[in-house]
């Protein structure tokens, strides 16, 4: 055969080849379509009410507002036609969603610019969890969650960072850069930690959330504006998490007034802290306090709050049944050098006169405390015997957390 006809048959197989290619794709589509019909007539979730078939889908989740991995809704749109039916008939399944914006030198946002807009427009008008984290955010994917601000129910903000080498970078706003979100009515929690936000930003939020009931803040650094915010349906606020101690609020705690809360957990600088008691007057049920909120503070806050691990403050709280009668949970982290023989005769004194209110009490000491710092055998016996009462009473050395009952000769100790 000469060289040209070589080619020519060549060319007649690859035609043929081709053909059969798309032969063979044709019938792998057919074969899917038949399998999934055939899955469907199989399948007893399919035969099942939506109501039960939605719920039995939803139970593949975290409970509602944990964000569950994104794969598995994606998973349940690719079994059959059924369970795609049930999958798109159900909101809830896309009400909570954790984006994490790309890091790397050449990061690409294409795929959540597709992706998010879809994901929540299947949430319909069901409330919202949503959780942002990651390097290099794109402002399109920012502006097209905010424009679901009004559904939100709880957001997180954590780990942000910006490309920003400006060193002020703190005064900027460089989660949304002027593409504020709307209102959030909605919103019960917010949670912010190891994000890269100025104290406008957070104000900007708190400012859009009036309802607001819980708030978790870390870290916060100094803020220069006036203006003060109240917020009345605040229970919460915690400047870091419950397991440590607090970290630095610095001066964002007094651009607040929040006259319904129950919670607060703060390390504050002390004219600070009494500066918002007094303009809060807050009906404290639980308060947990950093090792700088102690000193000086002056006696007038005894009539706000419990705030000195002292003599004077467990004197007010013995002597005053008045004085923040809801409190039932004090928690303080306090140095070494606070600790004597008086402390623990003013905290006993403190917790017998409360001990039908208080449910815990946590003293964490931050440091290495010498014998002659321990109580006595005879006050741990009385508290040993005030924890009988139903008084959960926790004295320990750590660094910040707790750990239970521990060894003797590091004395962490639960009394029961």
């Amino acid at each position: 055969m000469t060289i040209q006809e070589l080619r020519a048959d060549i060319a007649k197989l690859d035609t043929g080849i081709d053909f059969q290619r798309e032969l063979l794709k044709r019938l792998e589509r057919d074969r899917s379509v038949k399998q999934r019909q055939l899955n469907s007539a199989l399948d007893p979730v399919a035969r099942l009410p939506l109501e039960l078939s939605s719920d039995i889908f939803l139970r593949s989740l975290p409970p509602f507002p944990e964000p569950g991995d994104p794969d598995v809704p994606i998973l349940l749109l690719n079994i059959c036609n059924a369970w795609t039916d049930i999958a798109l008939s159900t909101p809830s399944l896309w009400a909570a969603i954790h984006i994490v914006f790309p890091g790397g030198l050449f990061p690409s946002t294409q795929r959540l610019k597709t992706f998010v807009p879809i994901w929540l427009r299947r949430a319909d008008n069901r409330p919202l969890s949503i959780s942002l984290s990651g390097a290099n955010f794109d402002y399109d994917v920012v502006s097209v969650i905010w424009s679901h601000a009004q559904q939100f129910k709880h957001l997180e903000i954590s780990d942000i960072q910006s490309d920003d080498d400006d060193d002020d970078v703190l005064t900027t706003t460089p989660l949304w850069k002027g593409r504020i979100p709307g209102p959030m009515p909605s919103l019960e929690t917010l949670t912010i930690h190891g994000a890269q936000l100025s104290p406008h930003d957070i104000l900007d939020l708190l400012r859009l959330a009036p309802n607001l009931i819980e708030c978790t803040l870390e870290p916060v650094v100094r803020i220069d504006v006036d203006e003060i915010l109240v917020l009345p349906k605040l229970r919460r606020l915690m400047f870091g998490e419950r397991a440590t101690a607090p970290s630095y609020d610095f001066e964002i705690l007094d651009r607040l007034s929040l006259p319904g809360l129950e919670t607060l957990l703060a390390n504050a600088i002390p004219d600070i802290l009494l500066s918002f008691l007094r303009r809060s007057s807050p009906p404290l049920r639980e308060l947990v306090l950093g090792k700088d909120s102690y000193f000086p503070l002056p006696a007038e806050c005894l009539h706000l709050v419990p705030a000195l691990p002292s003599e004077a403050v467990f004197a007010g709280l013995a002597e005053s049944p008045a004085l923040l009668p809801h409190l039932n949970a004090l928690v303080l982290h306090v140095t070494v050098y606070v600790i004597s023989d008086s402390f623990w005769a003013a905290l006993h004194r403190a917790l017998l006169a409360r001990r039908a209110e208080f449910q815990l009490v946590q003293i964490t000491v931050l440091g290495r405390l010498p014998d002659s710092k321990m109580p006595s055998p005879d006050l741990i016996a009385a508290f040993r015997a005030l924890a009988l009462d139903g008084v959960q009473i926790q004295l320990g050395l750590t660094r910040e957390i707790w750990h239970g009952v521990g060894d003797p000769e590091t004395w962490n100790h639960t009394f029961a």
